[in-house]
């Protein structure tokens, strides 16, 4: 069993498996901020903080073995017009994870923090350059573009709260870049969805990333202003009429099958528009918002519990599908 095991962690875990701790690390931020907000004194964020933490190291570990066996798959990937934006989930969990360590590591978590900057800028130039230097087929504009570029917006999540020289214009510069390329790939991935064929059944779920951008920026916007004027109330608004679209597609989790990892891209995107609601709650009491972010939370927390049930269960059965596989079926 224990063979199996290892053979099925080394060629069979997708990189967007990185996607858990993008989620973990967003229900974390979720929970510490509910806990603030509604004097909870659960420390469940805490919890989940630390099972995020040791899921990147446990993941990294992997990923290292895999790719020193198997650079070829790498290369593959990285050249895929759909793949390699599942590599932008391991740069971004270096932008997340530093919030989780600030309190407790703060030297530790600006390290990260910067060089988890330093790759999200240098890997969104490559996918930039690379989606501009070649002639995209439409079909290929999926959701999953949404993370790389955007993952920008993830920057001064954490960013904005450390104490580093010039980081409020650091963390603006990146605002700029994520906010103006989520209106464009919104754009694009919407206008494919309307006029191509729909999204295999599998794959429909992922559809829930197109919520995350606008959750990032009315989070990213308030931080860095310091309030929630018009514009904000717009963009949350917005984005909870997107995600209330949207949203039904969870329910088809239980229903496809095989189950593919790379689903766990849809756990952030979930985690930001909760923390978006929270946020808002802080400025707007009505009971109706606060319901709304209870539900947001508690319905977050369940599907997060959910992908991570069944991605225990492929671990030891050994029954993943790569992310190439989920790939060819959108092709």
């Amino acid at each position: 069993m224990e063979n199996n095991i290892q053979i099925s962690l080394l060629e069979f875990l997708p990189v967007s498996i990185f996607g858990a701790v993008m989620g973990l690390c967003g229900l974390s931020f979720a929970w510490r901020l509910a806990d603030s907000l509604w004097h909870l004194n659960l420390n469940i964020g805490e919890v989940i903080g630390a099972i995020a933490i040791l899921l990147f190291i446990l993941l990294s570990v992997v990923f290292i073995i895999k790719f020193w066996r198997d650079p070829v798959n790498l290369v593959n990937e990285l050249n895929h017009p759909v793949s390699v934006s599942f590599y932008a989930t391991i740069i971004i969990s270096l932008l997340l994870i530093p919030g989780l360590l600030l309190p407790y590591f703060p030297l530790l978590a600006t390290i990260v923090w910067v060089t988890g900057a330093i790759f999200m800028l240098l890997f969104a130039w490559y996918v930039l350059r690379k989606w501009l230097d070649h002639q995209q087929l439409s079909e290929n504009a999926l959701p999953v573009w949404i993370i790389p570029i955007v993952g920008t917006l993830d920057v001064p999540i954490v960013g904005n709260h450390l104490q580093l020289y010039g980081i409020h214009e650091i963390c603006i510069f990146f605002y700029g870049v994520g906010f103006v390329f989520a209106i464009i790939l919104l754009t694009i991935i919407i206008s494919r969805l309307m006029f191509q064929p729909p999204l295999p059944q599998a794959t429909q779920p992922t559809l829930l990333i197109l919520t995350g951008p606008l959750a990032l920026a009315f989070s990213g916007y308030e931080s860095l202003t310091g309030m929630q004027d018009t514009f904000a109330t717009v963009i949350f608004n917005f984005n909870l009429f997107l995600f209330a679209l949207l949203v039904s597609k969870i329910i088809l989790l239980p229903k496809v099958c095989p189950f593919f990892v790379s689903w766990w891209s849809v756990s952030f995107p979930m985690a930001a528009v909760t923390i978006s609601a929270l946020h808002y709650i802080e400025h707007q009491s009505g009971m109706v918002y606060q319901i709304i972010a209870g539900v947001l939370l508690l319905t977050t927390t369940a599907v997060i519990s959910f992908l991570g049930i069944q991605t225990l269960y492929r671990i030891f059965t050994g029954t993943f599908v790569s992310t190439l596989k989920l790939v060819a079926v959108n092709l």
